[in-house]
């Protein structure tokens, strides 16, 4: 009984979600377009300022989605290289100038995964961004380990974390835990579990000289030898 009415919850609560995804991807689109046919640099600036503020909502409906067990409606048909990932997630955060890429090996992401993919990192770069000092860089840095896996590698200039609350992270990030009081603190963490396991992927916390280092692991199905470096 407990079960099913968790089960109609999580439906209501998707199909408000995908409503609301629906109003934000149309305003996206109108954008778009008002962007296009603009010339002055002032408006224009202030159009590109709305159209980051649109895709924080609906990365905000993705939460959403996932929380409840739902899929997201983005959808690429083909591949697209880690790179252009990377530059994606990072035009969905309000502080995406401070994002520092540096994507020395940058193979092409199977076309399944690259919506999660795109929301998981967004994510990281929010809380990288978030949790460090304004203004400072967030390093993120692709290679390949000693057993040939292809690493992600985000680095901040925060506080860092104590070793009980880098425990209790990575805790969360192993394994999805059930919605509750003790989430709702570490809420974009709760969706980067959810996502990372719905396609394998690992992502630890560990602390680095500067701050706190997000290592995601991706794993060779995700991977196509097309284009890679």
């Amino acid at each position: 009984m407990i079960d099913q009415h968790r089960d109609n919850i999580n439906a209501i609560v998707i199909n408000l979600a995908r409503r609301s995804q629906l109003l934000v991807e149309q305003q996206q689109r109108l954008l778009t377009e008002m962007e296009r046919q603009e010339r002055d640099p002032g408006r224009l600036a202030e159009l590109f300022r709305l159209d980051l503020l649109a895709a924080r909502m609906r990365r905000n409906d993705e939460n959403i989605l996932v929380l409840a067990g739902g899929q997201a409606r983005r959808r690429v048909a083909g591949g697209t290289s880690l790179g252009a990932l990377v530059l994606a997630a990072s035009a969905e955060i309000e502080q995406y100038q401070r994002i520092h890429r540096d994507i020395t090996h940058d193979p092409l992401i199977a076309g399944n995964a690259v919506g999660d993919l795109t929301h998981l990192l967004a994510e990281l770069f929010e809380n990288a961004t978030a949790f460090s000092a304004p203004g400072s860089p967030v390093r993120v840095v692709s290679r390949v380990d000693d057993e040939g896996q292809l690493l992600l590698e985000i680095t901040d200039a925060g506080f860092g974390l104590s070793p009980a609350a880098l425990a209790d992270a990575n805790a969360v990030l192993a394994e999805p835990p059930e919605l509750g009081g003790t989430t709702s603190e570490r809420m974009g963490l709760v969706v980067v579990s959810h996502l990372s396991a719905r396609h394998q992927v690992r992502v630890r916390l560990r602390s680095s000289p500067s701050g706190t280092c997000a290592c995601v692991a991706l794993p060779g199905d995700l991977l196509t030898h097309e284009g890679a470096k």
